[in-house]
């Protein structure tokens, strides 16, 4: 196994980050030579601060997890990891999709968007418009298929996703220059031979989106990956827990007191849906997650 930590430094990281975190070192660690990378998806330069890098640091330092490679520090990581250093490959991917015809320009915002759909998907409007990629102002779309993408997931099992109907025409190239994270997440992935990537459910819409733009690319090696899109923590309201710079962050909770044997706890009680006291992280290597997952949560659902 080879997979990867691929937080966004968009904000301070919340307690749904350091359980996806916990999840993924355990499923590691539990097996033979399992390896992870620790890949800091910077890709949108316009929200990064180096206060949300250091943060990352300090989150994976307090939990007491461990990676194999990566960056060790914020100068590290804009020096030889940042994911501006590795547009040329994201390039070489946008030419070869251009070369094959499936990519048009778009000059919606995304108040036309909502205006021509109220659900927000995309109507492929600018579609039919040969507008050339480099018009002012407008982002760089791929035309999708209706032909379902068929997802194999260890936790939720096979999924058939209708792109038309979630990301229709989906945005690779932004307003700004920017590749967007489909793009840039999924070229990553394959030059770092990753082969087992754990996410949360509200990105199986995504994960769709790359295996298509897998396929467009012929990349072999990413029709090998297995998925465990798991479920996400919520509030109070049932809303999915956000990157923030409030009290719910790690970081506050970390200065308000709360141990990482709290977390662990946490975790703990969450996946197996009753209450455990973990008063180390070894403790967590000893449970199987993944077979655990599934039953516990099949009785919730019951």
């Amino acid at each position: 196994m080879r997979t990867r930590f691929a937080p966004t430094p968009s904000g301070f990281l919340h307690i749904g980050n350091a359980y996806s975190f916990l999840l993924t070192w355990i499923l590691a660690r539990q097996t033979e030579d399992g390896q992870i990378l620790l890949r800091i998806d910077d890709i949108d330069s316009t929200r990064s601060r180096d206060e949300y890098i250091e943060d990352i640091f300090e989150t994976i330092d307090w939990l007491g997890i461990d990676y194999d490679q990566g960056p060790f520090g914020v100068d590290d990581f804009k020096k030889n990891w940042s994911q501006e250093l590795r547009t040329h490959r994201y390039q070489k991917a946008f030419d070869q999709l251009k070369e094959h015809n499936d990519l048009f320009a778009c000059t919606c915002s995304r108040k036309d968007i909502y205006e021509q759909s109220p659900s927000g998907i995309y109507t492929g409007k600018c579609s039919t418009l040969q507008l050339p990629l480099d018009t002012p102002n407008a982002a760089t779309r791929i035309k999708t298929s209706s032909a379902p993408i068929i997802l194999e997931d260890l936790f939720i099992g096979d999924v058939a996703i209708d792109l038309e109907q979630t990301m229709k025409d989906f945005v690779i190239k932004r307003k700004d220059g920017l590749f967007s994270y489909q793009l840039a997440s999924l070229i990553d992935d394959e030059d770092d031979g990753i082969d087992f990537i754990v996410r949360g459910e509200d990105l199986v819409e995504s994960t769709a989106a790359q295996i298509f733009l897998g396929n467009k690319l012929e990349l072999n090696n990413f029709e090998e990956v297995e998925f465990l899109h798991h479920p996400l923590l919520v509030d109070e309201k049932g809303e999915k827990i956000s990157k923030s710079t409030g009290s719910d962050s790690i970081k506050s909770l970390r200065e308000q007191g709360m141990t990482p044997e709290e977390v662990y706890s946490g975790f703990a009680e969450f996946y197996l849906g009753q209450e455990v006291n973990v008063t180390n992280i070894e403790q967590l290597l000893e449970i199987n997650f993944i077979e655990d997952e599934e039953e516990n949560w099949e009785d919730e659902e019951e």
